[in-house]
């Protein structure tokens, strides 16, 4: 069993459903001196994807899932995160950071997107998909009044025509 602590659109209780069916989740937390970014896109989504950058001062909220080894490979898969690839093949590592729960500090794995060149912007249905996982865990209000506000863009929408 693995504590997962999700940021970006795995907040979505339906896209984890689907992708960890045997989930157990556990509450909110917040990750201290972490801000939200856009540093890279996906292949599959062809938009701009969640990752961490350390800020001091800042904070980015998500949830902590517990997920047995079934679920924790098939994430990593769709993360694209293999541990057996050297570093600068997967899109994603897989990190332990301590988040703050009710409860107090807990360690938990977390996926921090391997940046890329240039500008990455995520589009309107992936920004969605955060902000409803956000609202549906009752995050901060002042937090996902933050979400809301940054920019996305149509699918199909590229960002050179923006």
């Amino acid at each position: 069993m693995f504590l997962y602590f999700a940021y970006g659109s795995n907040m979505s209780r339906r896209q984890m459903r689907e992708r960890c069916p045997d989930h157990e989740l556990l509450g909110k937390a917040v990750l201290k001196d972490h801000a939200l970014c856009f540093p890279r896109s996906s292949p599959i989504r062809h938009c701009g994807v969640a990752g961490l950058v350390e800020r001091p001062g800042a904070e980015v909220w998500g949830v902590v899932y517990r997920l047995h080894d079934r679920d924790l490979a098939a994430l990593d898969r769709r993360e694209g995160y293999d541990p057996a690839q050297p570093f600068h093949v997967n899109r994603y590592d897989r990190q332990i950071v301590r988040v703050q729960m009710d409860g107090g500090m807990v360690a938990c794995f977390v996926y921090v997107a391997r940046p890329e060149p240039g500008e990455h912007v995520p589009s309107t249905n992936y920004l969605a998909a955060i902000i409803t996982g956000a609202e549906e865990h009752g995050l901060p209000t002042n937090y996902v009044a933050g979400l809301k506000r940054i920019a996305a863009r149509q699918p199909g929408i590229s960002v050179a025509m923006m």
